[in-house]
């Protein structure tokens, strides 16, 4: 019996690791090779490349992305725990910001651009944005309503707020988190909290979603 046990919540487990990774875009993992050819244009590097650029992640508790050379000479951080290429395009997001940017080179040196509440939208159109600002200014609260089985939405930053160590938690809702923070699936109605660590300071203020 307790071998069946462990098998049943060994394949939960794994069955919500695979729900954690399932989001449209790949994530550009660490030691692989990105290149920027003469075009504009960002791509994935094979190994005959003779320019690319290698993914690292930071020391710390940041997380943030870190690229260099094939010598191992540090080139650039794009200041985000995310990447991929969509057209061509280096897209990166910031969990603790919860913005997504657009990255490009010019003389060798790494530019960004933030992407708009459109860019944004039409990257994730199965995902509902909710932006940061909706929340209620008194109670830090929004109500939303459930309307499908998998609710999808995402939480957009459109203030000038960080997200530092911030997560989702709940006592009665069901909902599954992707590596991208501010998003998520939600099976199950009811109040999820986002929260530093279930602080509610000035400084730190929680943000309350109730599901109906």
């Amino acid at each position: 019996m307790k071998r069946i046990f462990l098998t049943i919540i060994l394949l939960l487990c794994l069955d919500l690791s695979v729900l954690a990774e399932n989001i449209q875009y790949k994530n550009i993992k660490p030691d692989e090779h990105l290149t920027f050819t003469e075009n504009g244009q960002w791509s994935l590097a094979g190994k005959k490349t003779a320019d690319y650029y290698i993914k690292k992640i930071s020391d710390g508790t940041g997380n943030y992305s870190e690229f260099y050379n094939p010598q191992g000479e540090f080139v650039f951080s794009t200041g985000c725990q995310y990447e991929f290429i969509h057209q061509g395009s280096l897209i990166g997001y910031s969990n603790h910001e919860l913005k997504f940017y657009e990255f490009s080179m010019e003389n060798g040196i790494l530019t960004q651009k933030e992407l708009d509440e459109n860019e944004v939208q039409n990257l994730f159109k199965d995902f509902k944005m909710i932006k940061v600002s909706e929340f209620s200014t008194s109670t830090n609260s929004l109500r939303l309503k459930k309307d499908k089985k998998h609710y999808k939405i995402m939480l957009w930053n459109d203030t000038d707020r960080y997200f530092y160590h911030y997560g989702f938690t709940s006592n009665n809702a069901k909902f599954q988190t992707y590596p991208l923070r501010g998003f998520l699936d939600i099976t199950k109605k009811g109040m999820i909290q986002f929260s530093h660590f279930g602080d509610n300071t000035k400084e730190n203020p929680w943000f309350i979603l109730l599901v109906r």
